[in-house]
């Protein structure tokens, strides 16, 4: 998919509430004991102005001719206050190392099963997704989602219980003026709500063209030498201008949602401080309440004006994280159409007697194959031939489970193989399919990777087999040199052997090469099968092949057409009958002929 498509609608996704619960029960008990201390923070906060308060009414008790506090009341007063904000200041320090800690083992876990899960989801899915869309979900929204559940999560634990015991400490001080700097609080609410969905809405959007922004960098970084090739470096650089400029529109309207609630809590806040100041100054005038009384009122004002600030942050926080958790939901609930039965057969050895019935397969409304009936015994080289779309390689993809036929079946061994496991089916077959994929790592690692830790003697075997050891001494570390991303330092000849080196050193009952030898050279290529045909004598081997040489080395050749098998049998038979393989192989032959009497 061609980054700037529309982002895929993927399964149904789970509730972001019920993922989040999910995770969060994991580490409860830390959680727990972290609110804890922040509710504990929370009454502890409030305990300064009542300590704030007696000292005023003791020095204006003092002014007004009463006793004075001596300078000993005075300090005693300061070092209670000085105490509760140390308290205070541990309690929170220990609710910031549990939670925002957690959340950090909280974001390891989510990784981890993000990555597993994602191992298990089958190419359908990935056809229809981007690559950097799902590197946005897993690199982006995964950390927004661990600020959501841990800074975020206890800041707002810190607001809640900070109003509410705010509120009741108010109400001791008195009623009235309480109720006069609380009424305020359902007009935030409302503006919090309209504001927080568009924020949550803005941002989705935001990550959606992030996910477009990052597919397309990557597509354009991987195919660098294409667009080289065809001098497409300004068009390319144009088109990125457009997605980066639509990128900064859709982040300026998440901007200015944001900005606003800012300066609304402001006002807010503001306006709670003038009603008090106004009502409050005149109950003391009145002598309804002390001077002291009226600081300590004011003091619980001014300490409420911070989380009440800090109000607005978090709701962003909280919607952003909102957006992420919708879609890392989304691909989490992702199920894979291909999947292990309940309860897989198990092959105590696989022989490689493979039977297809009936096997009808199509992507969507296009069916590429049409009820194919073929067996193949144990120990068999079959030739697979056809003209492009004549269901070859679509075949070769149903063996290994890529996809499942939508009509038919097809038996490893007399078992339907859709109920052995993906791991033992697809470990019992060597694919070497079309498109060659290399890691950028060594290429040791690249050949060992279907059989790590393999012995230096298997790796010299599938070395010469493939024919790949006579380009080692071209490496500049041999077989330690990082080859890298995709291979991209080998020839297309050269990753194809490293590929069929990874899939000999296998050593499957089952090989199948997806004309994988196109872009080796005839010589190399007779080599290449002469050395395999010792390697395919015990196996059964599948090849999908265009070239002479490998159509006449096989046991038996079916041809393919239009999705149908229309001729069946050696070499020397399909020939005698002057059908379509014959015609197929003769324009071959003349092909290969004109090839190697062209000019070097």
């Amino acid at each position: 998919m061609r980054a700037g498509a529309a982002t895929p609608v993927l399964a149904g996704p789970e509730p972001r509430l019920r993922l989040a619960l999910r995770y969060l029960s994991h580490y409860r008990g830390r959680y727990a004991i972290g609110f804890a201390a922040i509710l504990g923070a929370s009454l502890v906060v409030m305990l300064p102005p009542i300590v704030l308060r007696d000292a005023i009414d003791a020095l204006n008790l003092g002014v007004e001719g009463g006793p004075a506090p001596t300078m000993g009341t005075l300090i005693w007063y300061g070092l209670v206050i000085v105490g509760l904000a140390m308290i205070e200041g541990f309690l929170r320090f220990a609710a910031r190392l549990l939670v925002s800690g957690t959340s950090r083992d909280l974001e390891y876990e989510l990784r981890n099963d993000l990555a597993a899960h994602q191992m298990t989801l089958d190419r359908t899915f990935y056809l229809r997704s981007q690559t950097g869309d799902l590197m946005a979900r897993c690199t982006n929204d995964l950390q927004t989602v661990r600020d959501l559940l841990g800074p975020t999560l206890i800041d707002l634990a810190r607001i809640l219980t900070m109003l509410i015991a705010g509120f009741f400490f108010l109400l001791t001080v008195n009623t009235r003026l309480a109720l006069i700097s609380y009424a305020y609080l359902p007009i935030v609410a409302i503006v919090i709500g309209a504001f927080g969905k568009q924020v949550e809405e803005r941002y989705g959007r935001v990550q959606e063209q992030f996910g477009a922004l990052s597919a397309r960098v990557q597509e354009n970084i991987s195919g660098m030498r294409t667009i080289k090739a065809y001098a497409q470096e300004e068009n390319e650089t144009a088109a990125f201008g457009v997605a980066n400029r639509e990128m900064m529109r859709r982040s300026m309207s998440w901007a200015y949602w944001t900005a606003g609630l800012f300066p609304l809590m402001t006002l807010a806040t503001g306006a709670s401080v003038i009603l008090v100041l106004w009502f409050g100054g005149a109950d003391v005038l009145r002598g309804d309440i002390t001077l002291g009384q009226f600081v300590q009122f004011n003091s619980y004002l001014l300490i409420l004006s911070n989380p009440l600030l800090a109000l607005g942050w978090n709701i962003t926080v909280l919607q952003q994280g909102a957006a992420s958790l919708k879609r890392i939901s989304e691909v989490l609930s992702a199920r894979p159409l291909i999947a292990d039965p309940d309860v897989p057969v198990v092959l105590e050895q696989v022989k490689g007697e493979i039977v297809l019935r009936g096997v009808t397969f199509g992507y969507g409304a296009d069916v590429v194959l049409r009820e194919v009936d073929l067996t193949i015994p144990a120990g068999t080289t079959i030739a697979l031939v056809g003209v492009t779309g004549a269901g070859k390689t679509s075949l070769v993809e149903l063996l290994v489970r890529m996809y499942d036929p939508t009509d038919g079946e097809i038996l490893l061994d007399g078992i339907d193989i859709r109920r052995l496991s993906l791991s033992q089916l697809r470990d019992s077959i060597g694919f070497v399919p079309q498109e060659t994929f290399l890691f950028s790592d060594m290429l040791s690692d690249n050949i060992a990777f279907g059989r790590p830790g393999s012995s230096d003697e298997a790796v010299r075997y599938a070395l010469a087999t493939s024919q790949l050891e006579n380009d080692i001494p071209q490496f500049t570390h041999g077989l330690a040199t990082v080859i890298g991303e995709r291979g991209v330092t080998l020839s297309g000849g050269q990753k194809q052997r490293a590929a069929l080196a990874r899939a000999v050193i296998k050593d499957p009952p089952v090989l199948i090469l997806d004309d994988a030898l196109s872009h080796v050279d005839t010589h190399t290529e007779e080599e290449i099968l002469r050395r395999l045909s010792e390697f395919m004598r015990s196996r059964t081997t599948i090849i999908v092949a265009h070239r002479t040489t490998t159509l006449a080395s096989a046991d038996v050749v079916v041809v393919l057409d239009d999705g149908r098998i229309v001729e069946t049998g050696t070499h020397a038979e399909l020939l005698a009958r002057e059908g379509m393989y014959s015609r197929f192989f003769l324009r071959q032959q003349l092909v290969e002929e004109l090839v190697e009497d062209l000019p070097a």
